[in-house]
């Protein structure tokens, strides 16, 4: 019932004869894992391109990189977390969507192969090989995805050699006068001097800490073996005693002592996750994968005192915008949808394009001198995202003056949200380059997006037979409503409404969007108030907030985090009740019908580990089921038919590694995978339910 067509979305993975200036050559693609080998090089695992890039130490030359997609010895798909050898000259590479570890050989030439590859052998083999430590000769791998009887995952002990020696499923203290402490998504791991594993258990959002054996290490500040009240919880780096936890506060890089008591933050990030200690005193490798980014940080530990807050000081960073023609950065949700043919963009006229990039280029380069070196990161950032909308302004009005990126018809277009280049992108084709900008840039921190047709021309409505597109933005929860200007040929606003808050008609944090087949109303996933948000537009222009439903909880109409929502033909409005593990379905008044699912690992039927998105076809619930990395179909009825599933980084596979907002229209899928960069494609073929 569901097959893999294609994707969109431009690969630029190519680089220059190395040894080679990091800089302005270097297209990354969602990297995660870091470390440094016996020469001082730094490594980085570029994990949604599949191979491992070698730095110097200071990030300046790029001096190698290795291995492509594959599953034999030296090919990886999605290269996760890196480890050095102490002693040997080995590097661990956790290759997690082929469910094993590698062991690479270096020199000091950087003359790398591959040595083993175990883990997909033992008793139990690895599902999700994520964070790795090593201490006196044994290692230690967080296998994220693993299921025990009661659902928990486990770390796994191997020598060095990779022999499998023992696992532990749970924390255990010695007296047994505290409960057990299962293990649930776990991914970063880290070591204090003492040998102490430390645990990014995320799907507590807990930090805990244990020895080797299992056994549970408490915190003299709780007298717990855990860290608790953490926003988010990734990965964990103890760094000469201080422990650093990414996203342990929004935005930022949580510090504590190893006594867990609570020292302050690290301001000015986005969504770090991977920290290492860089041979400059001082100084921290953090990996910033959604910015497709490694960073070299300066920044004084000790200063951090009573809940205080600091910001680092950025001296290198490495990786180039993800902003050329067809490419896409952070891409979060489609609307509209393609037709069956297939085909290319206009060339433009080469001296035309030529020129243009050439006043691109010298603005780019005047830009990018704005930002010197030892900035803290908070300005760095301020200033980058000033500089790409400067550029994004500057690249709009070029294509406006040549005539650039013309929407063939605007009533046939696939819209695409590329968030991280704060723009929309447009496309009628499948050709993975296909796409280009439509609109002026929008707002950091778009997500959602519906196709509005109106059945009266509105005030103000430029181009009425061309569908509304309706933007809702997760940061500022503001909803922008675009239209077609037929003269500029390009998306313009035609209505803003919502502001943040919790009060009716206010949004926070909103997902998904829908419209509502009988009177167009426009339903919005107010995630942060855990409620869905009806709106309604006038002859007049003017939205209006018509009602809510819905509160935070696990009953019966009560909502934890809803993301998405679609509508049937009927006006049943069915809900990706996202943590709570299920869908929830309402009758066209917003009264609560029923219900199904429950949490668990499946890819096939109505067990779901965070439902992301829905939608609704020909009588039939499509869902996207994040962590079980699967594509579901259902009777409205909730009654399971068939799914499509794949964890990985091989675009002919169709495979996902974060995919969020579906669209589905004309019996074809359009899943946006924000890690992956691209846009996965699926046919439907419901008449053989």
């Amino acid at each position: 019932m569901i097959t893999y067509i294609s994707h969109l979305g431009k690969v630029l993975d190519e680089l220059p004869a190395l040894p080679a200036p990091s800089r302005g050559q270097l297209s990354l693609n969602t990297p995660v894992g870091s470390c440094i080998d016996l020469f001082g090089h730094t490594w980085l695992a570029d994990t949604a391109h599949n191979r491992l890039l070698v730095f110097d130490a200071e990030l300046q030359q790029l001096l190698a990189s290795y291995g492509h997609l594959g599953t034999q010895p030296g090919e990886f798909n999605m290269p996760f977390r890196l480890l050095s050898h102490p002693e040997k000259p080995w590097i661990y590479v956790t290759d997690m969507a082929n469910q094993r570890i590698q062991i690479l050989e270096y020199d000091q030439q950087l003359k790398i192969r591959p040595v083993s590859c175990f883990g997909n052998q033992i008793p139990s083999p690895l599902t999700g090989p994520n964070g790795i430590v090593f201490y006196q000769n044994k290692l230690c791998v967080a296998d994220e995805f693993y299921e025990g009887a009661e659902g928990e995952s486990r770390l796994v002990i191997f020598d060095d050699q990779g022999h499998y020696l023992r696992e532990i499923k749970s924390i255990t203290y010695p007296d047994q006068q505290q409960d057990d402490l299962d293990l649930l998504w776990p991914q970063g791991l880290s070591l204090d001097k003492q040998g102490n594993i430390y645990i990014a258990n995320t799907g507590f959002n807990t930090l805990v800490r244990c020895d080797w054996e299992g056994q549970a290490r408490p915190f003299s500040d709780n007298g717990k073996a855990y860290i608790d009240g953490l926003e988010l919880t990734r990965d964990v780096a103890c760094i000469d005693d201080y422990l650093l936890i990414p996203g342990g506060e929004a935005n930022a890089i949580a510090v504590y002592g190893l006594d867990g008591k609570k020292l302050g933050r690290l301001r000015g990030f986005f969504a770090p996750i991977q920290i290492t200690q860089a041979q400059q005193p001082d100084c921290l490798l953090i990996t910033e994968p959604l910015l497709a980014s490694l960073q070299l940080h300066r920044i004084d530990l000790s200063s951090l005192k009573s809940d205080s807050s600091r910001f680092t000081q950025v001296l290198a960073s490495v990786g180039d915008d993800r902003d050329q023609p067809g490419q896409f950065h952070f891409v979060a949700a489609t609307a509209g949808g393609l037709t069956a043919e297939t085909g290319s963009t206009a060339a433009q006229p080469g001296f035309m394009r030529g020129w243009l990039d050439q006043k691109q280029e010298r603005m780019e380069d005047l830009i990018s001198t704005w930002p010197t070196p030892a900035l803290p990161s908070w300005l760095n950032l301020a200033i980058s995202w000033q500089t790409d909308w400067l550029s994004r302004w500057q690249e709009s009005w070029w294509r406006l003056l040549l005539g650039e990126g013309k929407i063939t018809d605007p009533k046939d277009q696939l819209w695409i949200v590329d968030s991280g280049n704060y723009q929309l992108q447009a496309t009628s084709h499948s050709d993975p380059d296909s796409a280009r900008p439509t609109s002026r840039p929008l707002i950091p921190g778009s997500l959602g997006i519906a196709s509005l047709k109106t059945r009266r021309r509105l005030a103000g409505q430029l181009a009425p037979d061309v569908p509304l597109l309706v933007v809702c933005n997760y940061l500022t929860s503001l909803v922008t409503i675009y239209q077609y200007h037929p003269v500029l040929d390009q998306l313009v606003p035609y209505r803003v409404f919502g502001t943040k808050g919790s009060l009716p008609w206010q949004l926070d944090r909103p997902q998904g969007l829908t419209i509502d087949p009988l009177n167009q109303d426009i339903l919005i996933a107010d995630s942060g108030n855990h409620r869905i948000a009806r709106w309604r537009l006038t002859l007049s222009g003017i939205a209006g907030l018509v009602e809510v439903f819905g509160k935070s909880g696990d009953g019966e109409g009560e909502f934890n985090t809803p993301s998405d929502l679609c509508m049937d033909d009927q006006g049943h409005c069915y809900v990706a009740d996202q943590f709570n593990h299920r869908i929830q379905v309402f009758d066209s008044q917003g009264q609560w019908l029923r219900s199904f699912g429950e949490a668990g690992y499946a890819t096939e039927g109505d067990r779901f580990l965070l439902p992301t998105s829905i939608a609704c076809e020909q009588g039939h619930l499509i869902v996207s089921d994040l962590v079980n990395r699967a594509i579901k179909i259902f009777t409205l009825e909730g009654e399971f038919l068939d799914s499509f599933s794949g964890f990985g980084a091989d675009p002919d596979q169709g495979q996902l590694w974060m995919p969020y907002l579906m669209q589905v229209k004309n019996n074809q899928v359009y899943l946006p995978d924000c890690a992956l960069n691209r846009i996965n494609i699926y046919q439907l073929n419901l008449g053989s339910s």
